[in-house]
């Protein structure tokens, strides 16, 4: 019984690793390889969504060029991806037909809770 309890510890133990920590270990991998590889030119997203060309690079930072003259710095760290150019084209091409062509949305006024459930009244 105990040698049985062993073998299933050790078992679940490996699927555990399968499962769950070598995938992560190969994203964090894959992950460290794009921030190693990044040089100025590069178009990148950030972790929270800017998008911006790759101007300068040091140990800790990256200064990205969000706009014309508008840079900011961000952690290497934060930086989720590299943009592919096929979607860098796509992405340019989307703005100048949003431009010209979309008209403002605005969102409904949010309702009170009278409003939702009549019935608290």
């Amino acid at each position: 019984m105990n040698g049985g309890f062993l073998v299933l510890l050790v078992a679940m133990f490996g699927f555990m690793y399968f499962l769950l920590i070598r995938p992560q270990r190969a994203q964090q991998r894959k992950h460290a390889d794009l921030l190693s590889s990044l040089k100025p030119g590069d178009e990148v997203v950030t972790a929270g969504g800017i998008y911006g060309e790759v101007v300068q690079l040091d140990a800790e930072r990256v200064m990205i060029e969000i706009d014309d003259d508008v840079r900011i710095a961000v952690a290497r760290r934060a930086i989720a991806s590299i943009v592919p150019p096929e979607e860098l084209e796509r992405l340019e091409a989307g703005e100048a037909d949003e431009e010209e062509t979309a008209e403002p949305v605005t969102a409904d006024e949010p309702l009170t809770a009278e409003e939702r459930d009549p019935a608290r009244n």
